[in-house]
């Protein structure tokens, strides 16, 4: 736990307690514990001591003590410490407690210290206040775990104990309330006191006094919502009660402070007025309440009226019919009448109209809407207009208010039933008696209140009316709607439509309007309650009277009266009845599908030709804009059917075709419309004027074009019928998408002045153009040209190619490169971010940003796919014209980003709002924009200061500083463990990650902004950092991620190994791992991760797997664990763990380069598993080879395919995220729709009519994506093990080519590296990659040794190490055998037989050991081994060849050493040797024909061969095998020796000759060993090589020049022609080649002499 009285405490305090409220608490004990350490917070509530001179004394000895600990403070620091004394009137000790906490603070914000402290004090007091508020509220709920709620009240009780003073809780509630007005008051006298208007001029200041009015204010609220439950939970007494009172009659001003009253005002109403408390006291109260004080008098009377009104309403209670009042009878109707004549005076001093004010002004306001407003400015007079400078009340604050205001409608409703009748019937008498005469419309007020009151809550609103069919609220609504007049049936349309919010709610609304009763004809007159019919017949009456009337101006005043018989439609209250039936209508549509249906199936009532009439009236913007909006909730969850009815009704209503006096049929499809289309602009530009008008058109537009309820997910169908518009057009809806472009986005939502106006028409265009955007599927196009399914049989639009020319996807993508509206979408995403953070999440501000940036990001990823594909296609299609968009000035979007390069530094800063949306939005896109490479590479060449350099870098100039810190401290906050993966701190650290990851990967070897934001200063291309900037005070954002990846635990106690805990470290890992291997950022990087000690952390503290362990809370042996979230937990774990590996990888290369040889055996002691920490002790841990843990699990791909019968012949290739790439992983988001578009094809093809079989293709398109996501983890669970695994054996391997081992130590540390590979090794083949880097390491540790060393003639070490290499050589004889064409990995184990059976035929010592084993082992393998050698020595890949033939050369000698002629003969049976001989006489060939650049591996082959042969030919039957297999004949056809150096030989290349000459000496050992194994007594041999030492006599001669210094030796060693010279006199030596000729030359010299005689 954080320290007890720390602010990162109690904000872990509060997210557990919001979690318990949400029921995802993980630890009800660690609740219970902070709630324990937190106690005496919640006791002192907001108690602070002020300024001491003692304290300002203590503080100026320079010594501070906190919490037991003495720190030594400087002048500096003391000096700030007062001034936050000063500013927060605050003991001057406790300041600089404070002023020490924020010092952490201060460089992760970049904000000055008294700020951070400022910040710091009064986050601590509203979480101490926020905590306290979820205890009482929680103490509180009905829904809570019974023993829960008593351990909560049991903990409030002890709260709320008075203390020392002993004064009650609400008592210092109510003390705390008053100090902050007084707090409030003193900053606004700063703010406009003349000693600190120099100070204004800084940002900083005015900042930190905002931040503490609203942070003020906010604490103010949070008081007054526990007061309520305090009051509540009778925790309170009557004078309280007063001091609310007094409170809030010397209020002066309606602003925050005040509506915070006015709930604990309800509570102690209710508490001690209501019918709960006491009548006696409750009598006493009314008495004080209503008694005369003029030397008392309120300051706002409409305030003291509201009060008396609400305090009636409950009071009036004692006297119901049910009631114990014990009242006298003679009093009762006195008291009655006095009470009726109370509530008449209250409501004439404006009750009404400020509980009015009052439930709508805590609403937000951000949404404007004109119907409501009008109606609520209609109806009141005397409202109050709330301060300017009002802070947004928040949900909970809004929640009790709406519930007392419940309590307040439904006691009203039951304690004064006569006052309710006595308006009603004083509102008619007016009406009649003065029909030109302003009365109050008080009833209208209230049923308006109830409106607002329920708004938004239909919980409330079923419990409380449609739940209880006998209750006082349901009889209210019928008796409202009974008779009424047109301003009361106004206000009940909307109370009607505010309690209808959901579906059961509308559909309840919509029976109570079913209930039908007999109409009178003639007048207009209401006689029974409303019903659809009267709805319908007043809709009808007036729409008919509207449409040939000039319509109001807007800015006229409404009257209330009695309408003139010639002129009832003219009467403002006529219009404001049809909006308020209109809304009604659209709320009913939207929330309930059975009212929708019963309107759209009327058989006589057609609302969408009334509408349309409507709409081509003559009347205010207004009601037209009410008729699109309910136009608009007609299609919700809309069929293709009523999609394409509405579409041709509005084609014919633009047309004209229902303007008045049209002959147009109102019904006729659009082809038969004559309108040409420059009168459809002209009537669409009429509608382009104002905001309502243009606003409501447009979200009709965008309800058009949504796809249509029964969408299978496809998006394959057109939103609008394919021949619309086709006879006056070009079919398609480009002239309303230019309308909402062109006309409204582009043109009149920037001239908007009023701001709201301008947020909301600016999201109803952005909701449409992202719409138009997003249900446009790209994949179709995909699968048409990469899969079997027939695209244009399944689609549901006619064919692919209708689809691509009619959706409005390439239309709205040819306007975003236009420069107004790249302009105005730009606007769009670029706000003020202070204005950001202060509205609600909702508001739409917020909405308009979060859609923009939507839109921006659906560009840039749709972008490649219209200009590659859409754009030609439409070009190529001949009877296809369009009218181009006018100044589509951009080629691709990113020229435009070009022109509004401040969208990086908008983004950037959008991520310290504090909205979890926002900041994924603006770091996703942020992720796209620094990854394109016109965005993100410099320029080749130009002119001016920073022209070469990266824009994205450019335009985050003036901002990377603001916006690394934002990015750090979203890094730094805490994880919220109740929400895990869940939560926004988790999900935003993630798409940092992700976001830094995709930069850095983008541009490897440049700078980036995400070095940038890490901390380096960027140059043209290179790296650096500042002497004394964040990176170099370790306080930057690498550091921070440095320490997450460091520091963040990566398992729980119930789930073992977490996932998102894991997911988060590796996204860390893989930032830093593109920082230390870039080139640009690798020296910077590497140095301070090793001066943070990351290697020896990192190793030390790595999991080890063990075979319990869970991942996610699943064994790895599970049956399910491959289709379980585990797999990905345990593909992410290893890909941490190679990350982590190769990190100690790349520091152990660079210490070793460095020559710095304490490190290196620090670290070095590390990886074999200890390590010593700064103070000399040692801590033991897990070593590199306990680290080989990865390889235990085994994980096969899935069983095949479920039995396809309807999908066996699709092709699932275009579904893998490389095409045709079967080792990628399928795209299931593809591969579903590939199905579905295949069940779409069969279905056209009405093979799926049977219900069983369509249930079948469903179970077996599952059943195949349930394969697929399996298929995908074992995929990635084996990469995984591949990555770690290369990464290991790479560790493992630097570590024998770098450590500095004696004999001993490096014999020790390859048994245990083979002790640890050997089983893996063993059993692995079948895995060839995994196999591929055991073998490479096998080879690299079994070379590494030095067979000649003492160590191997060591006893038990000796033994030890023969029988581990001995092991090793067994596998690796039967991987020769079973591997077959797997070249690569053969060749290894090639290298690894030759260099053991090389390496122990030297070792002398333990010379019995091998010879054990030798040749018997050979013979244990039996001949097909032989086979397999020979065969790969003969036709195998000229790798493997060398490789194998070394082998046969290693075993042969081994055979000689022992003896035995088993080799010699094996290759004989197998005529091997023979074939070998035979292949002398083609190695010039060979060479001739041979590649310069493959010239050296033909030699190595050819010296390959001949060394074999040296090896046989040195046994005597192997020397008789090799002579009679014609050694001397083939070397005679080869024409090695034949070839005359000085005149060229057959290799090519720069060192030919000395090849050649090698080569020849190679040949000639051959021959020398041959003969000289056959001896000397063998006389054919000795003649054979005196017939080869005669017949190249010449090439011998020159060779022994050369060697005598005689003659050219250029281009040749002299090593070479000493070798050959050698040979050749070994040759005549064993011969006796000279001897033999003075013999025969003595001969001839007798015979002649002879002869001549």
């Amino acid at each position: 736990m954080a320290e007890l009285n720390s602010l990162e405490s109690l904000q872990a305090l509060y997210s557990d307690l919001v979690a318990l409220s949400e029921k995802q608490l993980s630890s009800i004990e660690r609740l219970a514990a902070e709630l324990d350490a937190h106690r005496r917070d919640f006791k002192n509530l907001l108690d602070k001591k002020p300024r001491n001179e003692q304290s300002r004394k203590s503080l100026a000895t320079g010594k501070l003590d906190v919490s037991g600990d003495e720190y030594t403070i400087n002048a500096e620091f003391q000096q700030g410490a007062l001034q936050l004394a000063d500013e927060l009137d605050l003991d001057e000790l406790d300041a600089a407690s404070v002023f020490l906490e924020a010092q952490g603070d201060t460089d992760a914000s970049g904000q000055p210290a008294l700020t951070n402290s400022v910040v710091r004090f009064h986050q601590r007091r509203k979480c101490v206040l926020d905590c306290l508020r979820m205890i009482v509220q929680l103490s509180a709920d009905i829904n809570q775990d019974d023993q829960l709620r008593a351990d909560l009240r049991a903990i409030l009780d002890d709260i709320v104990q008075p203390g020392v003073p002993p004064l009650r809780y609400t008592q210092r509630c109510l003390s705390s309330m008053t100090d902050i007005k007084l707090w409030l008051q003193r900053l606004a006298e700063k703010l406009s006191g003349a000693s600190v208007l120099e100070r204004l001029q800084h940002v900083e200041v005015l900042q930190m006094m905002e931040y503490q009015r609203v942070s003020l204010i906010k604490q103010h609220e949070s008081l007054a919502v526990i007061l309520v439950y305090l009051v509540k939970e009778s925790h309170s007494v009557a004078a309280d009660f007063d001091q609310v009172l007094e409170t809030m009659r010397r209020a002066d001003k309606y602003d925050n402070l005040l509506l915070h009253y006015f709930p604990p005002l309800a509570a102690f109403i209710s508490r001690f007025g209501g019918v709960d408390g006491n009548i006696t006291d409750a009598r006493a109260l009314n008495a004080r309440v209503f008694q005369q004080d003029d030397d008392k008098p309120w300051t706002l009377p409409y305030v003291h009226a509201a009060f008396r009104a609400w305090w009636l309403a409950e009071y009036s209670g004692w006297y119901g019919e049910n009631s114990e009042s014990n009242v006298p009878d003679n009093q009762v109707q006195p008291e009655a009448a006095q009470r009726a004549q109370q509530f008449e005076t209250a409501l004439k001093d404006g009750a009404f109209d400020f509980i009015l004010s009052l439930s709508a002004d805590v609403k937000p306001v951000e949404w404007y809407d004109p119907a409501r407003l009008g109606l609520r400015q209609y109806l009141q007079r005397k409202a109050p207009v709330l301060a300017s400078d009002s802070v947004p009340f928040s949900d909970f604050f809004q929640e009790v208010l709406m519930e007392l205001l419940e309590t307040f409608v439904e006691s009203f409703i039951t304690n004064l039933p006569d006052a309710l009748r006595k308006l009603r019937q004083d509102e008619d008498e007016q009406r009649q008696l003065s029909p030109n005469h302003e009365h109050d419309p008080d009833l209208e007020k209230f049923v308006v209140i109830i409106s607002y009151a329920y708004d938004g809550r239909p919980k409330a609103a079923l419990e409380g009316f449609w739940d209880a069919p006998d209750g006082a609220l349901i009889g209210f609504v019928q008796w409202t709607s009974k008779r009424a007049s047109t301003p009361l049936i106004s206000a009940f349309c909307e109370m009607l439509q505010a309690i209808s919010a959901d579906e059961e709610c509308a559909t309840a609304a919509h029976h109570f309007l079913l209930d039908e009763g007999a109409q009178p004809t003639g007048k207009i007159r209401r006689t029974t309650s409303l019903t659809w019919n009267q709805i319908f017949k007043e809709l009808t009456f007036y729409s008919s009277q509207l449409r040939d009337v000039p319509a109001l101006p807007q800015g006229q005043t409404y009257r209330l009266g009695k309408p003139q018989t010639d002129h009832v439609e003219r009467e403002p209250d006529s219009e404001i009845l049809l909006e308020c039936y209109l809304r009604l209508i659209t709320r009913l549509c939207s929330g309930s599908t059975e009212a929708r249906t019963f309107l759209a199936q009327h058989q006589s009532f057609h609302i969408t030709d009334l509408l349309f009439q409507l709409a081509s009236s003559a009347i205010a913007s207004r009601l037209r804009a009410c008729a699109f909006t309910t136009l608009r909730s007609l299609l919700t969850q809309k069929s293709k059917d009523a999609g394409e009815y509405l579409w041709t009704a509005l084609d014919v209503w633009i047309s004209g075709g229902y303007s008045p006096g049209s002959t147009m049929p109102k019904t006729s499809s659009s082809s038969s419309t004559t309108t040409t289309a420059a009168s459809m602009g002209a009537i669409l530009k009429g509608l382009a004027s104002g905001f309502e008008e243009p606003n409501a058109f447009v979200q009709l537009l965008h309800a058009l074009v949504l796809p249509y309820h029964d969408d299978s997910g496809l998006c394959d169908d057109l939103p609008f019928p394919e021949n619309l518009g086709i006879s006056t057009r070009q079919p398609g809806i480009d002239p309303y998408i230019d309308f909402v472009l062109g006309q409204i986005f582009g043109q009149r939502a920037p001239e908007q002045n009023e701001p709201a106006q301008l947020r909301l028409l600016q999201l109803s265009c952005l909701d449409f153009i992202a719409t138009c955007l997003d249900t446009f599927n790209e994949d179709l196009v995909i699968f048409a040209s990469q899969s079997n399914v027939v695209v244009d049989a399944a689609i549901r639009a006619s064919n692919l190619q209708n689809y691509v020319l009619l959706h409005p996807f390439s239309r709205v993508m040819e306007w975003m490169f236009n420069d107004k509206i790249m302009a105005a979408l730009f606007a769009t995403v670029h706000q003020d971010p202070a204005e950001v953070h202060r509205v609600n999440p909702e508001s739409p501000l917020m909405l308009c940003l979060l859609r923009g940036i939507h839109v921006i990001s659906s560009i840039l990823d749709l972008q490649p796919t219209y200009l590659d594909i859409i754009r030609p296609l439409i070009k190529s299609v001949p009877n296809y014209r369009r009218i181009p968009v006018s100044n589509a000035l951009f080629g691709c979007f990113e020229d435009g980003v070009l022109n509004h390069l401040t969208i990086f530094s908008d983004l950037g800063r959008y991520c310290g709002t504090g909205y979890s949306k926002l900041v994924l939005s603006s770091l996703k896109l942020l992720e796209k924009l620094s990854a394109s490479p016109k965005l993100s590479s410099s320029p080749s060449s130009g002119l001016g200061r920073g022209s070469d350099r990266n824009k994205a870098l450019a335009a985050l100039d003036d901002d990377a500083e603001t916006i690394s810190k934002i990015l750090l401290c979203e890094i730094d906050s805490p994880l919220d463990n109740n929400q895990g993966p869940e939560s926004d701190t988790y999900i935003i650290k993630i798409q940092i990650l992700d976001f830094l990851n995709a930069c850095l990967r983008t541009a490897p070897g440049r700078p980036t902004i995400a070095h940038l934001l890490l901390g380096f200063r960027c140059d043209n291309d290179s790296l650096s950092v500042d002497a004394d900037g964040p990176f170099s005070r370790s306080v930057s954002l690498f550091h921070s991620i440095l320490d997450m990846v460091l520091n963040t635990p990566i398992s729980q106690d119930d789930v073992g190994i977490s996932s998102w805990l894991v997911s988060l470290s590796y996204k860390g890992m893989q930032v830093l791992r593109e920082l230390w291997s870039s080139p640009i950022s690798s020296p910077i990087t590497m140095a301070e991760m090793q001066a943070n000690d990351t290697f020896f952390l990192l190793f030390a503290r790595e999991t080890i797997i063990k075979p319990e362990i869970l991942w996610q809370g699943l064994n790895a042996t599970d049956p399910a664990f491959t289709s379980s979230p585990s797999a990905s937990c345990l593909s992410e774990f290893l890909g941490r763990r190679s990350l982590v590996l190769q990190y100690l990888s790349a520091e152990l290369r660079q210490v070793a380069r460095s020559h710095s040889p304490s490190l290196k055996q620090r670290m070095f002691e590390t990886l074999l598993g200890s390590t010593t920490l700064d103070d000399g002790e040692k801590v033991e841990h897990a070593t590199i080879f306990d680290l080989f843990d990865f390889m235990e699990n085994e994980f096969t791909a899935p069983p095949n395919p479920p039995q396809l019968t309807w999908f066996k012949h699709i092709d699932v290739h275009a579904c893998l995220d490389r095409y045709e790439d079967l080792s990628s992983s399928y795209d299931l988001t593809k591969a579903e729709e590939l199905l579905l578009l295949h069940c779409a094809e069969l279905t056209h093809a009405r093979r799926l009519e049977n219900e069983q079989d369509k249930n079948n293709v469903n179970a077996e398109a599952q059943g195949l994506l349930q394969f697929m996501a399996q298929d995908n983890q074992v995929k990635i669970l084996n990469a995984s093990r591949i990555k770690v695994l290369r990464s290991w054996v790479q560790l493992t391997l630097l570590m024998v080519e770098s450590g500095d081992f004696d004999s001993t130590a490096r014999i020790s540390f390859v048994l245990r590296s083979l002790q640890t590979i050997m089983p893996r090794t063993e059993s692995g083949l079948e895995a060839v990659s995994e196999a591929l880097e055991l073998a490479r390491l096998a080879k690299a540790l079994i070379f590494s040794l030095d067979f000649g060393s003492d160590s191997f003639k060591q006893g038990d070490i000796g033994d030890l190490v023969s029988d581990r290499l001995f092991h090793l050589f067994q596998v690796s004889l039967r991987a020769i055998i079973t591997l077959g064409a797997k070249v690569e990995l053969k060749a290894l184990y090639y290298d690894i037989s030759y260099r053991y059976l090389s390496g122990m035929s030297d070792v002398s010592g333990i010379s019995g050991i091998h010879r054990r084993h030798g040749i018997q082992t050979i013979k244990t393998a039996g001949e097909r081994f032989i086979e397999v050698v020979c065969d790969d020595a003969h036709a195998g890949e000229p790798a493997c060849r060398i490789a194998a033939l070394l082998v046969l050369g290693a075993l042969v000698k081994m055979g000689r050493q022992e003896n035995s002629k088993y080799m010699i003969e094996a290759l004989a049976r197998l005529n091997f040797i023979g074939i070998l001989v035979d292949t002398i006489q083609h190695i010039s060939t060979d060479l001739r024909e041979t590649s310069v650049e493959d010239i050296d591996m033909q030699l190595s082959y050819c010296h390959a061969k001949l060394s074999l042969l040296l090896q046989i030919s040195q046994t005597r039957l192997g020397a008789v095998a090799i002579l009679n297999s014609g050694l001397l004949h083939s070397i005679k056809v080869s024409g090695l020796f034949a070839t005359d150096a000085d005149l060229g030989v057959d290799i090519e290349g720069p060192d030919a000759v000395n090849q050649h000459y090698r080569l020849l000496a190679a040949v000639m050992r051959v021959i020398c060993a041959a003969v000289l194994s056959r001896g000397s007594q063998n006389q054919q041999t000795l003649e054979q090589g005196r017939k080869f030492l005669s017949e190249n006599r010449l090439s011998i001669l020159a060779v022994l020049k050369k060697s005598a210094g005689l003659g050219n030796t250029s281009g040749m060693s002299q090593q070479s022609i000493d070798d050959l010279a050698d040979s050749f006199t070994l040759l005549m030596s064993v011969t006796e080649f000279l001897e033999f000729e003075e013999q025969m030359h003595q001969k001839k010299r007798a015979k002649v002499y002879t002869a001549f005689t």
